[in-house]
This record gives C-alpha cells, structure tokens and sequence, in this order.
C-alpha cells in the first residue's frame, strides 16, 4: 500500500491527462458495469481488520499438477479435450459483470483467502467417495467447492469462483486425491484437505521407532488456543476482487490508478483479469500424445474407425504404463537414493524413513517394469496391436504389491509429514528436491499416491479399449478377466487400506489420551474389533475458557468428547467427560425439540439412517449464526446431564447424527435378543398415559425394539390397557382404535384369571373384580364390578403347591393384595371361589358379583410382615416378599417369616454398606440357584440363602423399578431404558432410550 499523502499528490499531478481519459471512458461505459460498482460500494460498509487491508500481496504458487495434463487447459471458452470428464477451466469476458450483479452484500471479503479458506472450511462437508474403484475418506468433490465458495461470496460467476478456489489449492489448502490437476468444476473430481500435524517445537530428528506409527487426518490447530500455531489457512490478496486501496478514492470521486476497481469500465476488468491468468496460467502446452501422430497415414487409414480408437486406447495404455515406471524411477533416483547416501550436514541415517516412506514401491517398479518392457515389444513389433490382452493376464496376477503398498500409503503420508515438521535438514532436502526440473512442480506426495492410483485406472482403460474391440476378438474373453483380477486387487486395497487407517486412527487417539490413562476409561483402543467411526470438530459455548473447540470422536462402542490442548505445539486430548456408551446415549436436538435417539428403533429397517430434515428445516436452520445443537446425554446411574455442542452447518449435524444412529442401529441389529412390534403410537398422550396392561387368550410377544408397547401376533387376540382413564381393549388390526370398557381413573394395575373368568382392577388403590364376559359385552348396564378393598398398594396373582390328604401336593391360584400402614404390611391372600351349577358359570348377568354372587374371591390367609412390602414373588410353598429389610420368605401354612438371605454368610456383608438397596424380584437358575434382582445390583444365592459365585455380580446402568426374566436373559425396565443382560455372562444390550416403564411380563425369546 502506498502510504503517503506527499506522494500521492506528487503522482496526482504526474498522471492528470491520462485520468481525464480514463475518466471519459469510464462515463461511456458505466452502465456495462454497474454490479460491479454495487460490490465495490458495499466492500466499503464491511468492517474489516487494518491488519489484512496492509497486508502484501502474497504470489500464488503453482498448484501441482502433471505437465501432460496441461494440455488439457484452454483459455477459450468452450473448448474441452475429448474425452475430458469434467470441464477444464475457461473464462468467457462476456460473462465478467454478471459474477457482480449481486441483491445481498457477501458474507465475507472475498479478497483475503484467509478469511475464504476459513468460512469454506467450516461450511464444506466431509464425505467418502469412491473414485476408479477405490475408497477415499473425508473428501468433497469440485462441484461442492464451487457451489459452497459461490454461497459464501455471493459470486454468480462459476468461473470467476473457480479462480478463487484455485487461488486457495495454490497455497495447497487443498488438493486432488490424485495431485493431479487443479480445481475443476466437477462432481467427479475429489479433493482433500491439506493435513496439518502438531508436534514439538524444537527441530530434533524422530526416533527410529516412532516412524513406526501410522497416521490419521489430524485436525488442524484452533484458532482459539493461547498458543500461536500454523493453522495451514492460505494467507493473501486476491487481487481481482479488492477494494482501492487509495485513501482519497471514493465511490464518487475515482483515483488516479487505470486498474482502480472502481472505475466502471469493463474493459479496465477485463485488463485485470487478462493479467492475472497471464501471470498464473500462461504455458506452453504441448502437443497431446496421440497413436495417430506415431504412424504413417496409410497405416491409420487402412484400419475402420473402431479400430483406430482401439488402437488410440491401447497407446493410452502403454504410454502411460511408461510414464509410471518413469515416476517410479525418478522416486528412486532423485529421493531414495539421494536419502540413502545422506543429507549433506546431517549424520542421521534415512534407512528407517525410506522403508517407512517408500513401503515396497520398488517391488511395484519391478512388476511395472516388465509389463511396460512387454507392451513396448508388442507396439514396437507391429504399429497395429492385433492383440494385448494374453499380455496382460501374464502380469496382472502379479499385482499383489500394490494391495501392500496401498494399505501402508497412510502411514508413509504420516511419516512424511512428522519427519518434515521435526527435522530442518529433512525439510530443506524436500523443498529443494521439489523444486527440480524432474519434479515437473509435483510434491512428493503425489508421486506416493501413483502407484494406488494407478491401479484404480486400469480398469478405465481396459473397459474402452473392449468396448471398440470386435465381439469375436480373443481380447473380447482376456480383457474381462484381467479387469476380473484388478477389481479383486482394488477390493483387497480397500479392506486393508480401511483396516489400516483404522488401526492407525486408534493408536493416535491413544497416543493423544496418553497422559489420561485409557485403559481407566475401558475403551479398548488396542483391540482389534475397535472400529473408529466418525470424528470432527465441535463448538462448546460459553463465557471465556468455558468457550472452546471440542474434538468429538465417534467409535463403534460409544462417544469420546475430548478438548485439544497443545503443549509446546503438541496436541493432546483431555477428556471432557466420561466416554458415552451408544447403548445409553440419548441424542437431542434441541432446537427442533426432536428425541433422535427413538428414531431408529431397535430391529426396525431404516433406510436412511438419522432423522430426515426437510427443505424448510434446513433453511430455517441455516440462519443459525451461532451453530447448530446436538445434545448429548449419558442414561443410567453413572450418567450425567445433556452437554450442548455446535456443528458449524446444518449438513455437519445432520452427518453427526446419521453416523451416530447408524452405528447404534448395528449395534441393536448384531446384540438383538428379542423382538417387539407396536401396539399403539398415537392414542395415548400425557393426559392419559398407560399404566399396565394384560392379555386376553393365548399371545406371544416379540420384542422388536422397546419402543413404549407390546404388541399381538396370533390374530383375533386381544389385550387390556389400563391407563389414567380406565380401562380399554385392544384387538388385533391394524389401526390405532382403542376400545374404552371401563372409564376409571387411575388404573394402575390389571389382571385376568382365565379359569375363574375374573378381571382385576386396581385403581385409585381401590381394588375391583369384574366378571370377564360382562366386561366384553356390549350391555354397558352389565359393567359392574365387585369392590374388593381399598387402601391397596398392590396385588400379584400366581400359584402355589398346597399339601392335601393323599400327601399329593396340589396348585392353588392365589391373589395377595398388600395393605401398609405405618409398622406392618398386611398380605391378604385370596382364592376364587365357585359354587352351585358351573353351566352357569359362562352366562353374564346383572347381578353378577354382587354380594350374595355364586362366584368370586374368598379370603384364604392374612400375613404379615414388618416395614413396607413392595413386591411379591410366588415359589412353591413359599412366598417371597421384597421389603425394606430385604428378601422375606413368609411360609403360607404357618406364616412364619425369616430372611432370604443367610444372615450368618459374610459374603453379604456387601450390602450392607448400601443404603439405598431396595428389593424387586428373584428368579431361579436351571442350576438351582436363585438371582436377586435389587435396585442396583443382582447377584446369586443357593436355596439356603447362601452368596453363590462371588465374583459375579451385575451392577445395573440404570435404576431399575420392574424385572421380567426368559432364561438366560434378566429384562431391567429403568424409567428412561430397558436393559437386557445375560445371566451368565453379565453381558448388556441396552433395547430402547425412552421414557418407558414395564406394563406386562410376557415374551418369547427369539430362536
């Protein structure tokens, strides 16, 4: 920037008559230019930091590319080489003005690439793509990247954005998978993101067994941290697209300079822009390499046109066949062996890098080398190929290296990157081997990623050189079967490649977590089942060092929140909170008050995967300049309450979730034991919620996945609902209709005694019977029941084995219903009762179970025990109680009471230090022994109250309220999930993340 106003006046003075020239042209053409201006004016309302509008202009470097694909380029519009998948770049000046005519000023100021780079980095989206066959990670394609700068400057203009992107690919911000050629406009071109890696300061060399280690896409350093690190964003003036910069310039008043950018002339643009491509783009292009050019005219027109583009395929082949063994030959000349012999001042010895960094590329030179040298032999011994697929299948089955060399290449790129960031010498031999003529201005990595490459593209070769082969031509049967056996090599490249970027991944987060202790957490990072899933940035709000960048790494067991610290320029993780197991996550959303974690049941198919937001969502949500939430919460006893993070744009949160609950999806499918369908979504709300429920007939339920009900399979079935409105029936269809037969409030328990044809009801602790058949029939006048008793905690039904004359004992049904006051529980048990004609029985009528009835419940026992009962279990000749003092057995025939548990085995002195135990249920192993189910622990007894298998015991995620049991699976209904365990193993599957609570007990295990 020119600073002085001296010696502006002095250039003033100098350059009058050319500004009165310039003046008169720009008045004759202001019209054709008037968006441009309109940019310009409102550049000037934008607030932008000094410190960027004195910045130099900082040259553009070369993006690295391949001279043959030079020839590609054209400066014309509309001229594209044949064949070309995706347009080269061109520019059209026709087109220049409309880029500016904008409605919107831009969000950002186009000119400083740092700002462009940091906007389009949190805005664009990650994705894996596959390319020629082979798989490629956190990538975006060349359509993407136009698209997303377009949005974010406003620019109409697809080429004029183009520039801009190749601007930002020329300070290698990014860059294609193949380090190819430059930013195209194309969906088929991939490109990543340059990796940065933190590592400490000082320039030591890196020991030899830490070149041992593979590497992951390290994140880029926060531009939040305290200590200033290289964040990798371009830095510089996009010169086309600047405001003057002269202090006396105004939207009114021109300056003096003929490249002003506010002068309205499109001429003066095109100028600009004409300099700039000269600059950036101007080359000699050589002549494209064609087969045609290589033979005489009789030789090509004596062949029909199919044939001569077969033959033009077949040069492609073994042309560029050469050119790769020559890369790797340049690998060997110009990098390893110069390596090996040692870097002039350094005494360190490269062998360790070089078989790290190069891996087994010469063993792929050797098996190249030899397919080329056989090739060349066939074009030199005839300029007509008549036949080249009985080569190919000679060389092709020995393509093993590469599968090697492609699942190493990720470490090779780590490897390359530490080594260049701790060793100067190292660095500087790089940069300068870089620089050579022989480079052709391609980095190094470049030419490592060739040999996977090229692998990839022999396909795409082979499939147009049998598409112009005749059908009875030999090649017609070879070339399938050699393209067979690459498709073989490319797939195993890829189930290493992921095995080993896997693998890698993990062993850096440990690495990273080291100075936590991992192995506290249980993560098991090491195994070899451990699957790194997702992984990215996310923003926690807050107010000083409360607001900071979190790293979030999804892996296949649960969620790992870390914060990145950096420590002499090295990253390392701390952990936020305790890792989130996926079994117990609940994941909200809380700006479109959606539960994502009950949208994909456990067992339902999903074609998605993740909640669908619609158009008018993601708008909406868009203008979200704060982020967009995703809470995460951990269930269960050891959990803790929701933690809001922000995702940058509205398809980052949507990748969060799809990958969240995808991977939970597979987690239910491969750990399902049960299944469960729905009875009913919609009819019941918060004003009438269910409370219990029953069947009526023979049912079976599948647990599909714990949403909040059952559901029927056999048809004609029904079930009873028992809700905060009475009582209702459900039949076996398909809607959602629900039949009310009792109105009632508070029903909290029901049941059915199917041989005395009973129903129970207790609501509002009031405990009814009903005569089954009267209940279901459609005389409302016939619904009448019989008050049992009031004041009813509960009731439970089951059977016991009484003792008879004939020393034969005998099934008793009982229903034992408990009443509590302040010191005792009393247990009343009842028993049906029927007498007189039992032809009768079936026939409903309106005094049915009116006192003085034939048929009902008669009192069979009272017991009692001491404190509050608040379960009741049947067993033999016993029943168990659960209490404040524990498990109680009360013996029916003479009442007395004693504990469950052996007071004088000191194996159970454990729960003693547990206040909070309260018992709920017990059930009895194939083994013979018997599982205490508690509150928060279960663990074994044998039948003398005995602890069995000390080691073993369950410690429950949740707070369990209800069990069911279906052997070897204990069911733990939480208030918020439903846990599964194994009896043997302990082993968990947590089925749903819901506020849910166990209506009924019956299921059937799968197989």
């Amino acid at each position: 920037m020119i600073g002085s106003s001296s010696l502006l006046s002095r250039l003033s003075k100098t350059t009058a008559p050319m500004r009165a020239k310039l003046s008169a042209i720009s008045r004759s053409t202001s019209n054709n230019s008037r968006g441009f201006d309109d940019y310009l004016a409102r550049l000037d309302h934008l607030n932008l930091d000094r410190s960027h509008s004195t910045s130099l202009s900082i040259p553009l470097r070369r993006s690295a590319e391949s001279i043959r694909d030079i020839a590609h380029l054209s400066l014309k519009s509309g001229n594209r080489a044949k064949g070309e998948r995706s347009q080269s770049f061109s520019w059209d000046k026709s087109l220049l003005h409309d880029s500016f005519a904008q409605e919107e000023a831009p969000t950002i100021y186009a000119a400083l690439l740092s700002k462009v780079a940091h906007a389009f980095k949190e805005h664009i989206t990650l994705t894996t793509r596959v390319k020629d066959s082979l798989t490629y990670k956190d990538v975006f394609d060349g359509k993407e990247a136009v698209d997303k700068l377009s949005f974010l400057t406003k620019f109409t203009d697809r080429k004029l954005v183009l520039v801009l992107g190749r601007a930002l690919e020329a300070q290698r911000f990014f860059h294609d998978v193949n380090y190819e050629h430059q930013l195209r406009d194309s969906v088929q071109e991939l490109y990543h993101f340059k990796e940065h890696i933190h590592l400490p300061i000082p320039m030591t060399s890196t020991p030899e067994k830490e070149i041992q280690l593979s590497s992951e896409d390290l994140p880029i350093a926060s531009s939040h941290t305290s200590i200033h690190v290289d964040d990798g964003l371009p830095n510089g003036i996009f010169t086309v697209l600047t405001r003057c910069y002269s202090p006396t310039c105004t939207q009114n008043k021109y300056c003096y300079s003929p490249l002003c950018p506010r002068l309205p002339n499109t001429v003066r643009i095109c100028r600009r822009l004409n300099l700039y491509l000269s600059l950036r783009f101007t080359t000699k292009l050589i002549e494209e390499r064609l087969w045609i050019s290589t033979v005489s005219k009789d030789v090509s027109q004596s062949i029909s046109s199919e044939e001569r583009k077969r033959q033009e395929n077949m040069f492609e082949l073994i042309y560029t066949e050469k050119d790769f063994v020559d890369d790797i030959a340049y690998l060997q000349t110009y990098w390893i062996t110069p390596l090996l012999a040692g870097i002039e001042g350094s005494e360190k010895s490269y062998e360790p890098l070089v078989n790290e960094l190069f891996w087994n590329i010469m063993e792929i030179h050797t098996v190249s080398e030899k397919l080329s040298e056989s090739l060349l032999k066939l074009q030199s011994a005839d300029p007509i190929i008549h036949r080249i697929g009985d080569t190919l299948l000679k060389h092709v089955v020995k393509f093993e290296p590469f599968v090697d060399y492609g699942a190493h290449q990720i470490i090779s790129k780590y490897v390359l990157e530490t080594e260049k960031s701790t060793n100067s010498d190292f660095s500087r031999f790089v940069e300068a081997t870089e620089r050579l003529p022989q480079s052709r201005k391609l980095e190094l990595n470049g030419y490592l990623t060739k040999p996977t490459t090229r692998l990839g593209r022999y396909n795409l070769i082979l499939r147009e050189i049998v598409k112009h082969t005749s059908k009875d031509h030999p090649d017609q049967e070879d070339i399938p079967k050699v393209m067979k056996i690459i498709s073989e090599f490319l797939s195993k490249v890829n189930e290493k490649t992921g095995k080993a970027e896997n693998m890698f991944n993990l062993k850096m987060l440990r690495e990273k977590l080291k100075m936590r202790n991992p192995s506290e957490l249980e993560l098991a990072l090491q195994s070899e089942q451990r699957k790194m899933i997702f992984k990215g940035p996310l923003k926690k709000k807050g107010t000083g060092s409360e607001s900071s960048d979190m790293q979030v790494y999804l892996i296949d067991t649960c969620i790992i929140i870390t914060k990145q610290k950096y420590v002499q320029n090295t990253e390392h993780h701390k952990i936020y909170k305790k890792p989130i197991p996926l079994a117990l996550l609940a994941l909200t959303l809380p700006d479109q008050t959606k539960r994502v974690a009950s949208l994909l049941p456990y067992g339902r198919s999903s074609t998605g995967a993740g909640p669908v937001i619609n158009s008018t969502e993601v708008v909406a949500s868009n203008s979200n300049k704060g982020g967009h939430p995703i809470s995460f919460a951990y269930l269960g006893r050891q959990g803790f309450g929701p933690i809001t993070l922000y995702a940058t744009t509205i398809l980052a949160r949507r990748q969060w979730v799809h990958k969240i609950e995808h991977q939970r999806l597979i987690l239910t499918e491969k750990q399902k034991v049960f299944n469960v369908m729905t009875i009913s979504e919609k009819f019941f709300n918060s004003l009438n919620r269910v409370n219990c429920a029953v069947t009526h007939g023979k049912l079976f339920f599948y647990h599909q996945h714990f949403v909040t009900n059952l559901s029927m399979k056999n048809t004609g079935q029904s079930i009873l609902i028992g809700s905060d409105q009475g009582v209702y029936m459900k039949k076996n269809n398909n809607d959602d209709i629900m039949v009310r037969l009792l109105a009632m409030e508070k029903v909290s328990q029901i049941d059915i005694l199917e041989g005395s044809n009973l129903i129970l009801v207790l609501a509002d602790k009031i405990l009814y019977t009903y005569s089954l058949d009267s209940l279901l029939s459609e005389d409302t006048s016939a619904k009448r029941g019989r008050k049992i008793s009031s004041h009813v905690s509960f009731f439970k039904v089951g059977k016991v084995l009484e003792k008879t004359l004939l020393d034969k004992p005998s099934e008793k049904t009982l229903v034992c219903f408990v009443r509590y006051n302040a010191i005792t529980s009393t247990i009343r048990a009842l028993e049906p009762h029927t007498t007189g004609d039992t032809k009768k029985k079936n026939k409903p009528h309106l005094g049915l179970f009116m006192r003085g009835s034939n048929e009902g419940l008669k009192v069979y026992k009272d017991l009692y025990i001491p404190g509050e009962a608040t379960s009741i279990q049947y067993f033999k000749n016993i029943i168990c109680v659960g209490s404040a003092k524990g498990f109680q057995m009360v013996n029916i025939a003479s009442a007395e009471v004693q504990s469950v548990l052996d007071p004088r085995d000191e194996g159970h002195n454990f729960i003693l230090q547990k206040e909070n135990l309260k018992p709920i249920s017990m059930f009895r192993h194939p083994d013979g022994t018997i599982l205490l189910c508690y509150n928060e622990i279960a663990f074994y007894i044998d039948k003398k109250g005995k602890r069995m298998r000390d080691e073993w015991i369950i410690q429950w995620e949740g707070a369990p309220t209800a069990f069911a049991f279906q052997f070897p699976y204990v069911i733990a209904f939480d208030s918020t999930f439903i846990e599964v365990r194994h009896m043997n193993t302990v082993r968990y599957t947590v089925l749903i993340t819901a506020y849910i609570y166990c209506v009924y007990l019956i299921m059937d295990i799968l197989g």
